[in-house]
């Protein structure tokens, strides 16, 4: 018996989407930012300039905003398969056999997304204030780039997460319509 499965979402719409849900994830960011800001200072009672001095508040600065941006995404892709920009782009993530993924497959998704887009930022805050570091911000785009040029020869279209995690990003009918079969 064959299973009707949502089409595979297009390349420039997965692109658009992932650009619009960094623009989302900026606020997520913030949030979390002025919360671990405000917590450091509510404990030690110590200046916010604290953090930006020692290496080891930095690292935990990082770990928690890394964690904040994985419950966003896992629990938003687990509870039904959407983050908010995915929404506004009709987009889903599904498992490769249709439905939810399993919890495995978010993390490893997550976990693959965030070795190609993660050292982008960081590299490049870093060539802000040394130009020294301007060639491996540079590599980083295009590490940046890899999970959708990987798409590109990918037999089925999938990204590189997907590949790796088992996971489809699908399209979804506009609200109302039914899917076509």
């Amino acid at each position: 018996m064959q299973i009707d499965r949502p089409p595979l979402a297009g390349w420039w719409r997965r692109c658009f989407a992932w650009w619009y849900e960094l623009l989302l994830l900026i606020p997520v960011v913030l949030l979390v930012q002025v919360l671990y800001q405000l917590g450091f200072q509510l404990l030690t009672g110590a200046a916010v300039t604290a953090v930006s001095a020692s290496a080891g508040l930095r690292a935990l600065n990082f770990a928690v905003l890394v964690i904040a941006v994985f419950g966003y995404f896992t629990l938003c892709w687990r509870r039904g398969g959407q983050t908010l920009a995915m929404k506004t782009w009709r987009l889903r993530l599904d498992g490769l056999a249709g439905g939810r993924p399993a919890w495995p497959a978010l993390v490893v998704r997550f976990v693959a997304a965030a070795i190609c887009y993660l050292p982008c930022a960081p590299l490049w805050a870093l060539a802000w204030h040394d130009r020294a570091w301007l060639p491996w911000a540079w590599t980083s785009c295009a590490w940046l780039m890899a999970p959708f040029v990987w798409a590109w020869f990918d037999r089925e279209g999938l990204l590189l997460q997907d590949r790796v995690a088992g996971t489809r990003i699908v399209r979804t009918p506009p609200r109302g319509h039914a899917v076509k079969r």
